[in-house]
């Protein structure tokens, strides 16, 4: 490539038109695909009304072409996709520097005003002593004023992953995921030596009281300590490893951690200027334009990251909703310094900049981060009641905020700790305690999964029945998410068995400290581990639309949530429903109808253009 900046720029404009020109080839050969498609469908549909075997023989001669051809047609299109991936390999930004100030383009979002972020209610273990600002950006430009603006050797990756219309959502966590990617690639080459790697859903594994040490050691473990393991272990988004040890920690919010403009927020103000009391009248919120329900919110999360920061023992971490990015650092004193928000809208830009330089900070840090000599208190706040503009679901009253308190008081009654609430239909969920010995949990081998938000689903026996099981300590959002698949099972009742597993049982377990929901254990595979038949394609759909009809919005439809069975028709069963809305919306069923198919697209299944439709949004608001 050469070296003038307006070259560079040419040579990229012209391998942005090469993409987009293959993505249009990408797209009529997969529409002669699907009328291919059509024309061997009609000619099914002939030879099963043909009485002639002579007649029959000849058009199956023409549906063997026909096939012949729809087989040609994939090959063209794995070719094409194969040389667009060659390209973007071989896609080239030029320097170190000018990698660095890439401008990083968020997901796109609807414009939704009041939208908080999301934050837990859980009581943390530990609190920072105090709280500053840390003033970062003159370290960032020197780290920037230093990168190499000569060798030409990084791939531009990062602003053209959200122009890719094919990907099957764009929230958050993806991108993320993605930009973290390029990030490591970037700074493996920069220093090598730091043998640089992310994880995403990073189980950590920490010593709770009457609890264990990890998962892998519960062999000897009491069924109640199980118990705790299972429910308890806190999940960071993302971990940056370096050198084979814990380096950074990143929390990924939906929205809520800065304004609409470029105006950076001092995020450490509303930690700092909220000491609310009754009689005030004020709240150092003002500060940020924002309410104290708002303020709250963001406190939480600022809690939550700096504890894992403390469980997972670095000294480093990112707070971000991807429009805005926030950099912690602690020490062992419990002093936490977070930086004024870095937006993916300004000029110029910043972000992987930033990123980079506290990957960079990390690696050369020797200290050793350990438990703070001290514990701080939760920021006073006043009045810090729920938004009327929630993201969720207005109409699912398992999100009525007082819930947590009516349990724990039912639970504080003598007797069989038995809690009771009001469905939406009336009706009351009681939740009887059951000993963790009853739950028979299996203690080598017994996790099934261990990826999703809910945590891990292990394996037990409940009334004689192998089943799957969930757990969340009582008066989390995981036990909130639970709670509402209690709610989605029993209004889908005619369903189990046939789309959806069967609810064998739910309720409280380890003196009412854990929430618990058990489901039959489904004998098959992830619908995104096997081929995408168009048997399983109609299935799912079937399900879904069963599920729609039921009243029901599944909230996070994913091939990891859709199971395939073995020797059963249907041939698929949908899991998961701790994000559902109750909701006969049809737009947000079609919707979610329409993301599947768009799954089923990008998996390689068959279906058509309807997939790619824009008037459907990806991400739905449950």
């Amino acid at each position: 490539m050469a070296d003038s900046g307006g070259n560079s720029e040419e040579q990229i404009r012209s391998v942005d038109d090469q993409i987009r020109g293959l993505d249009d080839q990408i797209r009529r050969v997969h529409e002669q695909i699907r009328l291919v498609e059509e024309k061997i469908e009609r000619l099914e549909e002939e030879i099963n009304r043909c009485p002639s075997d002579e007649e029959r023989k000849l058009l199956r001669g023409k549906e063997a072409l026909l096939r012949g051809e729809k087989a040609q047609l994939r090959d063209e299109k794995a070719q094409l996709r194969d040389e667009k991936s060659q390209i973007l390999q071989r896609r080239d930004l030029g320097t170190e520097y000018e990698w660095l100030v890439q401008k990083v383009v968020p997901p796109t979002r609807s414009s939704r005003a009041g939208v908080y972020p999301s934050s837990s209610s859980h009581a943390r273990m530990w609190l920072p002593v105090r709280v500053e600002h840390w003033d970062v950006m003159n370290e960032i430009e020197e780290f920037l004023e230093s990168a190499d603006r000569r060798r030409r050797v990084f791939r531009m990756a990062v602003t053209a992953f959200t122009q890719d219309t094919r990907l099957e959502e764009k929230h958050e966590n993806h991108h993320i995921a993605f930009i973290l990617g390029e990030m490591v690639s970037f700074m493996q080459k920069k220093e090598p030596q730091c043998n640089l790697h992310f994880k995403s859903e990073f189980i950590i594994l920490s010593k709770r009281k009457g609890g264990n040490d990890g998962i892998g050691s519960s062999e000897g473990a009491s069924s109640s300590a199980m118990v705790d393991v299972y429910s308890g272990s806190p999940r960071a988004d993302f971990v940056i490893t370096l050198r084979e040890k814990n380096a950074l920690v990143f929390e990924v919010k939906n929205e809520g951690l800065g304004s609409d403009g470029d105006d950076p927020w001092f995020l450490h103000r509303v930690w700092t200027d909220c000491s609310c009391t009754s009689g005030e009248g004020r709240c150092g919120f003002a500060v940020c334009g924002i309410t104290p329900s708002h303020g709250e919110k963001i406190i939480r999360c600022i809690s939550q990251l700096y504890e894992y920061m403390v469980l997972c023992k670095v000294g480093y971490g990112v707070l971000t909703d991807a429009r805005n990015w926030y950099l912690f650092k602690r020490d062992n004193d419990g002093c936490l310094k977070i930086s004024a928000g870095i937006t993916a809208s300004a000029e110029p830009p910043r972000v992987l900049a930033a990123l980079s330089y506290l990957v960079h900070a990390a690696a050369v840090d020797n200290s050793e981060f350990g438990d703070p000599t001290g514990n701080g208190q939760f920021p006073l706040v006043h009045e810090a009641a729920p938004s009327e503009h929630s993201d969720e679901s207005s109409d699912d009253d398992i999100n009525d905020r007082t819930f947590t308190a009516r349990v724990r008081q039912n639970m504080s009654s003598s007797g069989k700790r038995r809690s009771e609430r009001h469905s939406s239909g009336g009706a009351q969920l009681a939740l009887e305690d059951v000993p963790a010995e009853d739950l028979n949990l299996k203690k080598a081998g017994g996790v099934i999964s261990s990826e999703g938000w809910s945590g891990c689903v292990v394996n037990g026996r409940l009334h004689g029945q192998l089943v799957a099981l969930k757990f969340a300590h009582l008066g989390t959002e995981r036990a909130e998410a639970l709670l509402k698949e209690v709610v989605a099972y029993t209004k889908m009742e005619k369903l189990w068995g046939v789309f959806v597993p069967r609810l064998i049982g739910y309720g409280t377990t380890n003196n009412g400290r854990v929430v618990f929901i058990a489901t039959e254990l489904i004998d098959g595979v992830e619908l995104g581990e096997v081929a995408v038949t168009r048997e399983v394609e109609t299935a799912a759909l079937e399900a879904l639309a069963a599920v729609h009809a039921c009243g029901l919005l599944h909230g996070d439809v994913s091939l990891s949530n859709i199971m395939v069975v073995w020797g059963k028709k249907p041939t698929v069963r949908i899991l998961d429903f701790g994000f559902s809305c109750i909701t006969s919306n049809k737009k947000l069923q079609e919707a979610e109808r329409v993301r599947l198919k768009r799954l089923f697209f990008t998996h390689g299944g068959a279906v058509g253009e309807e997939a790619n439709d824009a008037r459907y949004p990806c991400i739905l608001p449950c």
